[in-house]
């Protein structure tokens, strides 16, 4: 706006501030000449008329431009002059006739009015510059700032854009070591439970082993010392030695019947989940000492030999940490089998699992081996594992669909419940 005003005709109506004294007096000057010079052109059509004429539109200029006071030198250098060259008896500088000091008079009272007039004039005309100069410069300003901002805008674009390209190539290599660690915990699930596999027919095959060669070896030794027995005496004290020896050999038979049946029971082949469910409880409690509570029923339906299975390492495993772990003076046993599925808890009366590891159980899946491996078991079957705080004591519930495991498709929850 300022700027087009300063290039507009009219710049010469343009107040001069205050500090430029030497341009205000030099205009003043430069009025009073062109007001003198300019009446001098005029002089053949105004004659001894209207002398004053050209310094009034000298001193209403001077005084809008430069200002009261550059405007009263303007006044005064104008009068002078004119009076001097135009006024009979012109370049005498006298006054003669009684109408020129009514004139000096009425040229001094029109240039003071026009003084007046146009210093207010001007006074205003400087303060709307200043207001259109402060105008101008919150534009500039304003149009600065947007300039400033839209470059501000254009960077954070291009570095959100650069940003999100790399959030996006991040994310593309978390998803893919997200695939590939989930694939590999799938195939060390896989070779964990193929392990635990090799791990159960490899018992099968110590277990028969054991009694079909240890076993039958320690029969024969049986066998021999009776035909011992019947023999002569061949020194004093042999018959003791030779009792001494059959009780050795009963004890070594009755561990490894024992170590056999522990590793594999030949009751789960031949009469199922149940039966040695019940045969393994009544040899835990004669064992450890612990009061258990047996509620097996005497007919069901088998479920399938894999799940048997796993029902029986999860019953072995359970107890084993209740008398390893509990410090349970008592504990129950219950199987059941409903029409869909089958259902084994193991609770004792011990001092529990502390809500801390139980935490650890459900979020971060941190557990011992034993609740690894009884996790893995049921996972394979598509079943349903659950440790409970029972305040005191602890329970492991396990539920085992009867579908064919090779027909499951939905995956197994593990679960941790106070």
């Amino acid at each position: 706006m300022a700027g087009a005003l300063h290039k507009s005709p009219l710049i010469i109506l343009n107040p001069l501030p205050a500090k430029q004294v030497m341009h205000r007096y030099t205009i003043a000057l430069a009025c009073a000449a062109l007001a003198i010079l300019f009446r001098l052109l005029l002089d053949p059509v105004l004659g001894h008329v209207a002398f004053y004429v050209t310094v009034y539109i000298a001193v209403a200029y001077c005084t809008m431009v430069a200002g009261y006071g550059p405007a009263i030198v303007t006044t005064l250098l104008g009068f002078l002059g004119t009076f001097y060259w135009f006024v009979d008896p012109r370049h005498s500088g006298l006054l003669v006739h009684r109408t020129e000091i009514h004139g000096v008079i009425g040229c001094f009272l029109v240039n003071a009015v026009l003084i007046w007039l146009g210093e207010a004039n001007r006074r205003k005309q400087m303060r709307l510059n200043e207001v259109v100069d402060a105008l101008t410069a919150e534009v500039r300003e304003k149009q600065e700032a947007q300039q400033e901002l839209r470059i501000a805008h254009g960077e954070l674009e291009h570095r959100v854009l650069l940003r999100t390209q790399e959030l996006s190539q991040a994310l593309g290599r978390l998803r893919a070591e997200a695939s590939v660690r989930q694939h590999t915990e799938e195939r060390l699930r896989h070779l964990s439970l193929r392990l635990m596999t090799l791990q159960d027919e490899e018992r099968r095959r110590i277990a028969r082993e054991l009694h079909d060669t240890c076993g039958q070896t320690l029969a024969a030794m049986k066998m021999s010392i009776a035909l011992l027995r019947q023999g002569e005496k061949a020194a004093p004290g042999f018959q003791l030695l030779v009792d001494d020896l059959n009780a050795l050999t009963d004890e070594a038979l009755q561990e490894v019947r024992t170590a056999s049946y522990l590793l594999h029971p030949p009751l789960l082949d031949e009469a199922g989940i149940a039966s040695a469910a019940r045969w393994f409880v009544e040899g835990f409690s004669r064992r450890s000492g612990i009061d258990v509570q047996c509620e097996i029923p005497e007919k069901m339906d088998r479920p399938s030999r894999l799940c048997e299975l796993v029902l029986f390492r999860i019953l072995q495993e359970s107890l084993t940490n209740v008398h390893r772990h509990s410090g349970a003076s008592a504990a129950r046993v219950r199987l059941d089998r409903n029409s869909d599925h089958v259902e084994l808890e193991i609770a004792d009366n011990g001092k529990g699992i502390s809500e801390e590891r139980l935490r650890q159980f459900e979020n971060s899946g941190k557990s011992g081996v034993g609740i690894t491996g009884m996790r893995e078991r049921v996972h394979e079957l598509g079943g349903h594992l659950e440790v409970r705080s029972l305040h005191p004591g602890t329970s492991v519930c396990v539920a085992l669909p009867l579908a064919n495991p090779a027909t499951v498709t939905a995956s197994s929850s593990v679960s941790v419940s106070l």
